[in-house]
Order: structure tokens, then C-alpha cells, then sequence
């Protein structure tokens, strides 16, 4: 196994984990790459794919596993529509896939049952564990007014979530990343103008004013807020939770239930299971999308579960 470390140049304690990381893999067949800016996980990935590189570990948090998913894939691109069946998915699902989870959203490995030490992912690695991860293909706008599509394997949301993505930019970077994600999340709801959308999927569709609608491969997010409970990696599903009319009272009073990864009894909050979805807005407002913490482009948007997709080592 030939294996490609990518590290995200921005987490905190870089130096520390870069080191670290060179002294615990200095025994396997390996090389780092340092990550400089955003976009680079991309370049990097066809890097160590034209070297050869079979196996790849992201380092750093949610969006760098995501930038790094969205590498490897559009690597394998065949066709020039980037439809769902434009990859070579057979050559995609023998590359390996590990995280070890170094940045302010960790939420993923919560979903595979991985903790965030070194020690378990390289016994991971060295009794060759993993399951194949299911994929969601996304449909949007990019922020050029240009149709644009994306990869993801944990989850992607529209609403609060762009406001909430800018808002935690801003905070020092010395607050925790708990911290950090709830006061950007509290900050956001109590000023938040709700947005008006329409969601389908087959004979459902949904209409209302929205906080936020989440569309979930796995259980968490916003640094281990328990979303989508029913949420599996690999079923070949999407959970769809839709946030309507909620206040931020109403998000402090549930906020141990999602932290306990329970589902939220309100009027205004509904789960659904879905392989495909559209949202659009219905009117002029111009809503963003937040893919695992990074702002990704507009709605709207058409999301397919692609099941089974991705070797991940757990």
C-alpha cells in the first residue's frame, strides 16, 4: 500500500501534527503533502494519483475529508456533463480512504465509530478495515451563476448554514472549535431572516419557511450536533431534515437532545429518507449552500445518494 498524507497547512498545532505524523508513519511506504490554501487538497490528490499513491489519509477536519474526496473523484472523471455516471467508480472504490480527524469539525469518524488518535487509525491501516461509504452527487450554482457539481460523504445543508460557515471565519483562532461552531451557530439563529423554500422528491414536497434543510449521509455536524440520527453511512439513503419556523429558543431548549443524537419533537421539524432531492428557493433571495463547513455555491440544488462509493478505513 502506497500511501499519500495530506495535511491542511492552516490546522492549529501544524508543526506538532506534522511531525508527529512523520515519526508514526516513517515505517510505511508514504509521503506527505502540505495543503497551502483552499482549493490545493484538489491538486494535490491528481498529484499523488498520477505518482501512484493508492491510499489516501486527510488531515484536518470535515471539509479537508470532503476537499479530498472531491479530488480523488474528479481525478476518475470520464465524461464532460460530470453525471453521475461519468466516473470511473470501479477504479475509485479499490483507493483508500482514512482521516485523521485535526481540525475545529470532526463529525464524520463520529459516524464510523473512529476516535481521533493516531494509534487506531494506523491499526485501521495495518489490519486492512474499511467499508464502503456511500457518496452524495450534487447539482448547484456556483457563486458565478455557473451550474457546477460537487461531492460529498457527510452532509450538506442550505439556509442558516452559509451565515453560520462566514460567521465562524471571523472568531478567534483560539477558541475551541465547540466554541467556535456555537456561537456562530446561536449568533446566526437570533438574527437569522428565515428563507423561503420548496423541497421534492418524487410525489413530497415541502413548501415553507426554512432555518435551515439538512441533507445527511451520516449523523452529525456543526462539531457533534447529533442531526440526523437515523443517518447511515452506507445504506444508500439520505436522512433530510427540515428546520421551518424554529426560534433560538426553541434550538437552546433541544440543544441536549441533539448533542445526545436524538431526533427533535417540533412542529416545524421533520425527518425524511430520500435517495434523490431538489430544493429551490420561491422567490429572488439568493440562499447558500454549506458543504461540511465551506461555503459551495446557491441554490437551487438537485442532491442523488450514490450508494456504496467510497473504501473508508474504519
Amino acid at each position: 500500500m502506497k500511501i499519500a498524507i495530506l495535511i491542511n497547512g492552516s490546522i492549529r498545532k501544524f508543526q506538532q501534527i506534522k511531525q508527529t505524523i512523520k515519526d508514526e508513519f516513517s515505517g510505511y511506504d508514504s509521503q506527505l503533502f502540505i495543503s497551502e490554501y483552499a482549493g490545493h487538497f484538489m491538486d494535490l490528490c491528481h498529484q499523488a494519483l498520477d505518482k501512484g499513491f493508492n491510499c489516501f489519509i486527510f488531515v484536518g477536519g470535515d471539509g479537508s475529508l470532503n476537499e479530498g474526496v472531491n479530488g480523488i473523484i474528479s481525478y476518475y472523471q470520464k465524461g464532460n456533463d460530470k453525471g453521475v455516471d461519468d466516473y470511473d467508480w470501479d477504479t475509485i472504490s479499490r483507493i483508500k480512504v482514512g482521516v485523521y480527524a485535526a481540525g475545529s469539525g470532526n463529525d464524520f469518524i463520529k459516524s464510523v465509530n473512529l476516535d481521533e488518535s493516531i494509534e487506531t487509525l494506523k491499526n485501521k491501516i495495518d489490519n486492512n478495515s474499511s467499508i464502503m461509504v456511500d457518496v452524495g452527487w450534487i447539482n448547484y450554482h456556483n457563486f458565478k451563476d455557473e451550474k457546477d457539481v460537487s461531492f460529498f460523504i457527510n452532509v450538506t445543508d442550505v439556509g442558516m448554514g452559509g451565515e453560520v460557515v462566514q460567521r465562524k471565519s471571523k472568531m478567534p483562532k483560539w477558541f475551541s472549535g465547540k466554541l467556535t461552531y456555537f456561537l456562530a451557530i446561536t449568533s446566526t439563529i437570533a438574527t437569522y431572516k428565515k428563507c423561503n423554500l420548496k423541497a421534492t422528491s418524487g410525489d413530497f414536497t415541502w413548501q415553507g419557511k426554512t432555518l435551515n434543510l439538512i441533507v445527511a449521509s451520516q449523523k452529525y455536524f456543526g462539531n457533534s450536533l447529533g442531526i440526523a440520527p437515523d443517518a447511515q453511512v452506507d445504506d444508500g439513503m439520505f436522512t433530510v431534515v427540515i428546520v421551518g419556523n424554529v426560534s433560538l429558543y426553541d434550538y437552546l431548549k433541544n440543544l441536549g437532545n441533539l448533542k445526545k443524537c436524538k431526533k427533535l419533537i417540533h412542529p416545524n421539524i421533520s425527518y425524511h429518507r430520500f435517495k434523490e432531492i431538489t430544493v429551490e428557493p420561491t422567490d429572488d433571495r439568493k440562499v447558500t449552500i454549506d458543504m461540511d463547513g465551506e461555503l459551495l455555491g446557491v441554490a437551487p440544488m438537485t442532491l442523488k445518494c450514490l450508494p456504496k462509493r467510497i473504501n473508508f478505513i474504519c
